[in-house]
């Protein structure tokens, strides 16, 4: 238990020095020079050189307590900057995948939706089978399903729970931890792996909000923000694809499993829209509809 325990200090410690300290102290490296540098000397690092030398000529310089002390505090300030990208990563996040149901969100839903509908139609009107694919693609491009979600993200996500209700009946929020338990922890090691992929995305989409106000200091970070935000972009759609493949292929291949966990199947079981209404109803623990029962308000 002690080897299982510092293992995983260890990697825990490893986790913490990547996603946190090393890009908090490039970041501090980028406040540093927007401080020292500003616009007007923005790429001329040789200005550098006179902020340097004076750091080496303080008399705290070859003090080892002070020397300790300094480090301790870039670490600090870095891991704090970490956490700001951090916060800044939920945030972004909710807004990626939050609902369409006020303005602005409103109006960015109807745009997708508007979209879609073009490419729904073209797919009504596609004459062969190669038109027909062309336009299934360029349909599935805007999503998946009906967009709901202000982004392709928040869609793609919800078109998970969207396909495995349609295929299945199966409502995957409540289905979904019971789910967790009954699959085996190869198909969970894989989830997992690819959630902290979706989350490290998201993560680096932090750190470009917080490099866009440096650049009121120091132009650089500017362009330094548009390559984080891209590549986090890029990042985040591959990251939101596989997880939301891997849910809807772990529902296909293991929901019968939590059918017969659940005593829904019989011997020769199948996941049927029968069965996923079946577990549903179980899951959520609603009493079954009474058809002798008056309908609320009746009089």
């Amino acid at each position: 238990m002690t080897t299982f325990l510092s293992a995983l200090a260890g990697k825990a410690a490893e986790k913490w020095l990547a996603l946190l300290v090393l890009p908090g102290v490039v970041y501090l490296a980028g406040v540093a020079a927007a401080v020292v540098l500003g616009h007007a000397h923005a790429l001329d690092l040789a200005e550098l050189q006179p902020a340097i030398d004076r750091v080496a000529a303080h008399p705290g310089a070859s003090n080892a307590g002070a020397i300790l002390l300094v480090a301790a505090g870039v670490l600090a300030a870095a891991m704090l900057a970490g956490l700001c990208a951090r916060a800044s990563a939920v945030v972004v996040e909710r807004l990626c995948t939050s609902r369409g149901d006020r303005w602005p969100a409103r109006l960015f839903v109807r745009r997708r939706v508007d979209r879609w509908r073009r490419a729904d139609a073209a797919c009504e009107a596609a004459g062969t089978r190669a038109e027909l694919a062309r336009a299934i693609e360029r349909r599935e491009a805007v999503a998946l399903v009906r967009p709901r979600r202000p982004t392709w993200t928040g869609d793609r996500l919800h078109a998970a729970d969207q396909r495995v209700y349609d295929a299945y009946g199966l409502e995957l929020g409540a289905a979904w931890p019971r789910l967790w338990l009954t699959v085996p922890d190869a198909v969970r090691a894989e989830l997992l792996s690819a959630r902290e992929a979706y989350g490290a995305a998201f993560g680096l989409a932090g750190w470009a909000t917080l490099y866009l106000p440096l650049g009121a200091w120091w132009w650089p970070a500017l362009p330094a923000a548009a390559v984080v935000a891209a590549t986090a972009w890029i990042r985040v759609r591959s990251a939101t694809a596989v997880f939301a493949d891997l849910v809807e292929a772990t529902v296909d291949l293991h929901a019968i499993t939590l059918a017969q966990e659940l005593g829904l199947t019989g011997e020769r079981p199948a996941l049927t829209r029968e069965v996923g209404d079946a577990i549903t109803t179980t899951l959520r623990k609603d009493p079954p509809p009474d058809p002798h029962r008056d309908p609320p308000g009746a009089v």
